[in-house]
């Protein structure tokens, strides 16, 4: 999948049954998973909207220990 602009996403490869998101929020070497709480139903259609239950405010904070000095960026 790649992302088209802004929450839209493509893909050519349609997949088939019921499916379930994830989402890796990154920040310097580090990531953190956040998994969707909504699966799309087995019988979802192209072209319409479902709600995945995700709303991404936390990020991740840079973890790289010998440069880490412990602040935000």
């Amino acid at each position: 999948m790649s992302r088209n602009h802004g929450a839209v996403w493509d893909t050519s490869r349609v997949p088939t049954g019921p499916l379930q998101f994830r989402f890796v929020v990154t920040s310097g070497y580090d990531g953190k998973w956040i998994w969707a709480q909504k699966v799309l139903p087995a019988d979802w259609k192209n072209g319409l909207i479902y709600d995945s239950g995700v709303q991404i405010t936390d990020i991740a904070q840079e973890g790289c220990s010998s440069c880490d000095d412990g602040s935000w960026k």
